[in-house]
This record gives C-alpha cells, structure tokens and sequence, in this order.
C-alpha cells in the first residue's frame, strides 16, 4: 500500500464503511460489490469495480476493515464503531489511522513508498507552507518540495501523478482546502489544517474548558505530528518553530477559530506561558495568547 500512488481515495472507502454500518452485519463481498458498483455503460463497471476493490484493500491495510473466511465483508478496529451517518467521525478514524506510528515505521530513516509514508511526508512538507501565501498547484509544489525533507526520506511528493491523490487524501483529513475558484486542470491546494484542528481540539476538551495556549498546541501536536513542531515534522528535519511559537498553518487554523467563534483565544498579562500567534493583519508584531477556551460541541 502506498495512499497515494496505488491506494484508494477516501471517498470510495467512506461509500464501503457508510453501506456495512448501515447493513449492520457481515455483507458477501460479491453483494456489495454488484452493489457499490453495479455494471453501467460500457467502459465504466470496470473502473467502478477497480475503484471499488482498490477501497477494500486500502481499507483492510489500515485495519479498519476484515475479510471473514466465508467472503464476507465486516468494519474493524476503530471503524466498526462508525454509524454511517457521521462523515466528520471517517475522518477523525482516518486520520489517526494513516498517522499512526505502525503505518510510518522508518519515515524519516528510509524513502521507501510503503504504508502511509508517502501521505505522512508530503503532509508533513505541505503544512509547513504558509496558508496565506497564493494557493499552490504542481507548478509550484515541485519547485517547493525540493530538498524539503531530510535528505534519506526522498522528495516530499515524488511525481506529479501523486499531486491530485495527495490533494484528495489531505483534504478528506482536514489537513488542506481547494480554494473556491479554481483554474481547470491546475488542482490548487492550500495548507488549511483548521477542520483537523477544530475536530481535535472538540474531541479533547469540553465546551467552557480553558486550556493554556502553550499546552494546547503541544497535545496538538501530539495528534496530528504533521503539524510543524510535531514528531514526524522534526523527524523529516523541517523546521521546529519551538513550543511557544504556533507556525503559519496552525496559527491560521486558531485566528479562524477565534473569529468563526468556535474557540477564544486570551491573553492574560501575568501568564508565566505565552504562545506566539502569527497574524496576518499585524505582520510586524506577532500575537499572544495565553489561554484558549473551547465554545463550542464537536458536530456531528
């Protein structure tokens, strides 16, 4: 497996897991097959059907799916507790799950494709890009990715066929947004993590709940170590902005929390632990923050 060279994209898979948790109950692999994809015009059942047997070896590689040995299809692991209605509850499993340590063995120490890797470096490269700066196509990616990652790990995306399974993959885990307007063909993508970080942060901390900054943005890290300052960021050798300094993506993920009001960012004058928040509308003099207080319930 390799997510985004020969794996599936998370939009098959999440039709597999949203049919076998509506279903309830083991389903014969051949049922949902004729199911998920019925034969149509001609030309099109084969691709229907590779795009479908892709999600269900993707699926079982990332151990969130069990082939019974009657053929049967089953949810495991993290996603037979999905009910097939919350796609926001998919992202969170998938995410962790592509991010987990077992499926990232040796990330920074060898370029093998194998795993998760090939999605964990370029996530790892991408969100250390500033998400004010234009949206960033190919064109520009293959110039930014060079020699972006500790040189034993390979290129951070290795060819342009990767770029749109890439795009796909991060977006489908809340780590990047396509703007709105887009030029056909250029598949432009931007280092948004801010639906990662609002799902995280509601996962971990209650509505009402003040969290100093400083900490906050350390457990953050710990969940997603994409996130520049995070395990596997350090580990390719991109650059650490220190505990007390956001980073550019993570930055933005928190100004628009504060403003969509969904999160409160505070700043009381005797804290011992401040974090530096970069804010676009004052380039010249960072941002402080010592607290963060949580507004509002995880969505379903």
């Amino acid at each position: 497996m390799a997510l985004i060279n020969v794996g599936s994209r998370p939009a098959p898979m999440w039709a597999v897991v949203r049919f076998l948790a509506y279903s309830g109950s083991a389903v014969p692999l051949e049922r949902a097959r004729a199911l998920l994809s019925p034969p149509t015009l001609a030309g099109e059942s084969q691709s229907l059907s590779d795009m479908f047997d892709k999600a269900i070896k993707t699926l079982q590689e990332l151990e969130l799916l069990n082939i019974t040995d009657d053929g049967a299809l089953m949810l495991a692991g993290a996603a037979a507790g999905l009910d097939g209605i919350d796609s926001n509850a998919f992202a969170a499993v998938l995410r962790t799950t592509a991010l987990a340590r077992k499926h990232n063995n040796g990330l920074a120490d060898t370029d093998e494709q194998t795993g998760a890797r090939d999605l964990t470096r370029a996530l790892s490269w991408f969100l250390s890009l500033d998400p004010m700066g234009p949206a960033i196509d190919w064109d520009q990616a293959q110039n930014l990715r060079q020699n972006a990652l500790k040189p034993e790990a390979g290129p951070a995306i290795v060819n342009q066929e990767r770029w749109q399974p890439f795009g796909d993959w991060s977006q489908a885990l809340g780590l990047a947004a396509r703007p709105l307007l887009q030029t056909r063909g250029a598949s432009p993508l931007t280092p948004d993590c801010t639906i990662a970080i609002r799902q995280v942060m509601q996962e971990l901390w209650r509505p009402g709940q003040q969290v100093n900054a400083v900490e906050a943005v350390r457990t953050l890290r710990q969940h997603l170590p994409v996130l520049p300052g995070g395990e596997y960021s350090r580990s390719l050798m991109i650059n650490d902005p220190g505990e007390r300094v956001a980073g550019a993506a993570l930055s933005y993920a928190l100004l628009r929390g504060h403003d969509e009001q969904w999160l409160r960012l505070e700043l009381d004058s005797d804290a011992a632990r401040v974090l530096q928040v970069t804010d676009p509308e004052q380039p010249s003099s960072p941002r402080y923050a010592s607290d963060i207080t949580i507004l509002e319930p995880a969505r379903a």
